[in-house]
């Protein structure tokens, strides 16, 4: 029974701690339906991510899904109203999302806390709710949390100069996700990358650490326009986060890699040393919004509301 009330209690704790210290910067909460049209999903997930969706059929015959998330339904929902973006708009959510997995002791209900904001890339935005990620962290109690920095257009550069089969961009996705930079590297070779480029493509996917190091690293790397204006982007963003007050807060990883499918900017993730999976995750996913035929650029993240008490309660223990 403790179980059952704890989880109600945290819920209601993460809700107050959103609503407080987002309300007052334009935020709103929404809701959103638990089942979706899976042809919602059918043209923006890949072949790995559809098979977690959970499916059902309705008395119609067409196919529903527990939804998955809530970005994707969010930007279908504003879709149906407005094409373009006209004004900034900005939403925070406590949700659960429903994901089939191989791996039985990861729960098919997970209860998300997430935040969206529907604007252009700019380094002040993405910024923004980056701090807003450290800020909900720090309100909730945690303080030895880290925010890693990367930008999907890393792995997209990568694989645009490879002209790789999708089977072998989920090769060079693992390689990355597990940096093991050896196997990537006889990958390369086999697929007759020359040296310089080959070179090129395992420094900056490898790379990652202290920002100011990683920045100044790869300055003295010949990297082509694409590129270095990905790292002068994240460069910008860490800046402002500096000066935010989070700075303490931030590191960088190239090469990180994300399950979901439909990030197109930069991206990041949340750890906390005392739980061994992400606390939260998020990014920018300009390109979404097409599938519906619209132009709703947008940057947000999902915090795992379960992985974020375990990590504040193992915390305490160790205090």
């Amino acid at each position: 029974m403790r179980n059952l009330f704890q989880s109600a209690e945290e819920e209601f704790e993460i809700r107050e701690v959103f609503r407080n210290s987002f309300s007052p910067k334009g935020y709103r909460e929404v809701n959103l339906p638990v089942l979706e049209s899976y042809e919602t999903y059918e043209s923006l997930q890949s072949n790995q991510s559809r098979k977690s969706l959970l499916k059902l059929i309705d008395h119609a015959g067409d196919i529903l899904v527990l939804r998955p998330d809530v970005t994707i339904p969010l930007m279908r929902e504003l879709a149906t109203s407005s094409k373009n973006l006209s004004e900034e708009l900005r939403c925070w959510y406590v949700q659960s999302v429903f994901r089939q997995s191989d791996d039985h002791t990861i729960p098919t209900e997970r209860r998300q806390a997430g935040v969206e904001l529907f604007s252009r890339q700019s380094a002040v935005n993405d910024a923004e709710v980056i701090v807003l990620a450290c800020l909900a962290l720090t309100e909730l109690g945690l303080k030895d949390f880290k925010i890693e920095l990367g930008h999907a257009g890393i792995l997209q550069e990568l694989n645009r100069f490879l002209h790789l089969t999708e089977d072998e961009q989920l090769q060079v996705k693992s390689f990355i996700q597990m940096k093991n930079s050896s196997e990537l590297a006889s990958f390369l070779i086999q697929n007759n990358v020359d040296k310089t480029t080959r070179k090129l493509l395992l420094e900056t996917a490898f790379s990652y650490g202290e920002p100011t190091s990683v920045f100044n690293r790869l300055r003295e790397t010949p990297l082509n326009e694409k590129m270095t204006s990905i790292i002068q982007h994240i460069e910008k963003v860490y800046e402002r986060v500096v000066a935010l007050g989070y700075g303490s807060h931030v590191t960088v990883d190239l090469g990180m890699v994300n399950d979901m499918d439909y990030y197109s900017g930069i991206q990041f993730q949340g750890f906390s040393n005392t739980i061994g999976k992400p606390l939260l995750m998020g990014g920018r996913y300009d390109e979404v919004s097409r599938k519906f035929g619209a132009q709703l650029p947008a940057i947000g993240f999902a915090s795992d509301v379960e992985a974020i008490f375990t990590a504040k309660n193992n915390s305490l223990k160790t205090n």
